[in-house]
């Protein structure tokens, strides 16, 4: 009797403590992988929130840089210039980077009175959903990162999508605004925690969404007219918002993607756009290269070779029939001014022609590439020197994804198409978005700690010379028309960097109007006015739309009412 008494006494003993123990240690059997809602640290979600931004946007950058001649487009035909897979790195970081983490800081925030860090979720979610339906038109939106709850969401119409974008945009001035808000995020990549400059950044997005529908929804205006009358919108450089890279290269590579991809020991860089560079260099020039002429255009591109002694059928195949040579190119290509690059654009500057799908040649320590601005590359002062991973900011660039000169060329588009000249008239506007632009890249090096030549450098005379270029072309100009053309032209080179707002741009304006043709064949079909649905959403979503067909006149986003030919 003794021994089972004690045996009992023993087990009540053993289990109370086993109890007290599973008690003690409850709280430590959370996956640290897999934190719980409330365990969650609300600005770790804000640095994938903003980390999965920037890789989205770039994505977006480089598919509308390429179908707007900033960046090179193989091709040839539009039809078949991309496959669905192409668009899956975009689609991705939207849904389950920036709306999946954005979704689920959002209510933590709240509860936490995080109000600035749920602000920004909230801007940077709208400027993903408005991107997607810029991109890709109707797009999953109510039924969104619902998690199990819908594993197949349907698509939302675009205008809806849009409205709301503006929604949320409101909500997060509502929170950068409210009072009584716990400390900021404790790394922001953008602003640093200013809610005010967020305040500034969100209303100008405003703006920019509402300019977008100004050909579709007649109720734009006013709301434009609001927002600059108050004119609480990026103005002066300072309040630009772009991404910073560094100079990392590796664990993990932080320099600027096109330095990464293009600054390379060996190989050579991939191939620039002949006719954003022509642009830049000559275009103003009757075809001739100037470097007396647009101030920026040491700091854009970068020359490995000063001349073309190196071209011939081999190294070169397309030389003979350039303007340096005495053949001509395919008879159907001039549709455009005749001065308008083919092959090569003179001063050793060589990339390739819209739609050019031919093989390489052996021409890879030629090609000019990306300069100091905006990839940190190096800056052209006539080295000629080799390109390799060590050159100019070694990759400390930025994205520029909104800068006060695109507010600039913004105004003085409303001014030329809506009669809205509160913020000033559009050739005032015009002559602010060349200026701050140049303002911007030729004091971008220095930031950097890089020191420009000083017999490089643009002087005043030169600077101001290229200005007054621009003003007497919009003074000439007798129509609307053709004194947009110039004020979306200066728009466009100012956009270097950034293939985002070009893309809108062509398809809202068609300007810049002498965009060069597919170099390849003749009839390369219609310009893409969208993109293929991914083929993560097609293949894996049994609600998704049946896969669209860019090049066909069915496929514009709701915003573009344009011809079906409007562009090419």
């Amino acid at each position: 009797m003794k021994f089972r008494k004690i045996y009992i006494t023993l087990t009540i003993a053993f289990l109370v403590a086993f109890t007290g123990c599973k008690k003690e240690f409850n709280g430590y059997l959370n996956n640290p992988n897999s934190p719980s809602p409330s365990t969650a640290d609300v600005d770790l979600y804000l640095n994938s929130v903003q980390l999965s931004f920037n890789t989205f946007w770039t994505r977006a950058s480089d598919l509308g840089a390429q179908l707007t001649r900033q960046q090179y487009w193989v091709g040839p035909f539009y039809r078949n210039g991309y496959t669905p897979a192409s668009f899956d790195g975009e689609w991705t970081n939207a849904y389950t980077g920036v709306l999946a983490n954005s979704t689920a800081l959002i209510p933590l925030a709240q509860e936490q009175k995080k109000y600035v860090q749920s602000g920004i979720a909230r801007t940077l979610t709208a400027f993903t959903l408005g991107t997607l339906v810029d991109d890709f038109g109707d797009v999953p939106y109510t039924d969104a990162v619902l998690g199990n709850e819908n594993t197949n969401p349907n698509v939302d119409p675009g205008a809806t999508v849009y409205a709301g974008v503006q929604t949320l945009l409101d909500s997060a001035i509502a929170d950068f605004q409210k009072p009584g808000a716990a400390a900021g995020p404790s790394v922001d990549l953008f602003y640093g925690g200013d809610a005010d400059a967020w305040v500034t950044f969100a209303k100008t997005l405003k703006l920019r969404f509402y300019m977008q529908t100004r050909l579709v929804d007649a109720s734009a205006k006013a709301k434009i007219e609001e927002l600059l009358a108050e004119d609480d919108l990026i103005n002066d450089p300072s309040q630009d918002f772009v991404f910073q890279y560094g100079t990392s290269l590796s664990a993990p590579d932080s320099r600027h993607p096109q330095y990464g991809a293009n600054y390379v020991d060996a190989g050579g860089p991939g191939y620039l756009s002949n006719f954003f560079m022509w642009m830049v260099a000559s275009q103003k020039y009757g075809g001739t290269v100037n470097f007396n002429g647009d101030p920026r255009l040491r700091y854009y591109f970068y020359r490995a070779s000063l001349n073309y002694n190196w071209a011939n059928s081999s190294t070169c195949p397309c030389f003979a029939r350039s303007i340096f040579a005495t053949s001509a190119p395919p008879a159907w290509y001039p549709s455009v001014p005749d001065e308008t690059p083919y092959c090569v654009i003179g001063k050793g500057y060589l990339g390739r022609d819209h739609g050019d799908a031919s093989g390489g040649p052996p021409d890879g320590s030629f090609r000019s590439t990306y300069g100091i601005y905006p990839a940190g590359g190096e800056f052209d002062s006539d080295g000629g020197d080799a390109i390799n991973s060590s050159l100019g900011l070694k990759g400390a660039g930025i994205d520029p994804i909104w800068l006060s000169s695109y507010t600039a060329f913004l105004k003085a588009e409303a001014a030329t198409t809506l009669g809205i000249t509160a913020a000033g008239t559009p050739r005032a506007l015009l002559q602010a978005g060349v200026t701050a632009s140049i303002d911007k890249v030729l004091g971008f090096p220095l930031k950097g700690g890089y020191t420009v030549p000083s017999d490089k450098i643009p002087s005043t005379t030169q600077i101001n010379n290229y200005i007054n270029l621009v003003l007497s072309k919009y003074d000439a100009a007798t129509t609307d028309a053709d004194k947009l053309n110039v004020i979306m032209t200066e728009y466009y080179l100012a956009a270097w960097g950034n293939g985002v707002e070009p893309y809108n741009n062509y398809r809202r304006t068609g300007m810049p109007n002498n965009m060069q043709p597919p170099a390849a064949v003749p009839e390369p079909g219609l310009f893409m006015r969208s993109f293929f649905y991914p083929s993560v959403f097609v293949n894996r979503n049994v609600n998704a739309p049946a896969q669209k067909n860019p090049g066909n006149a069915a496929d514009k986003v709701f915003w573009d009412n344009n011809p079906d030919d409007f562009v090419k």
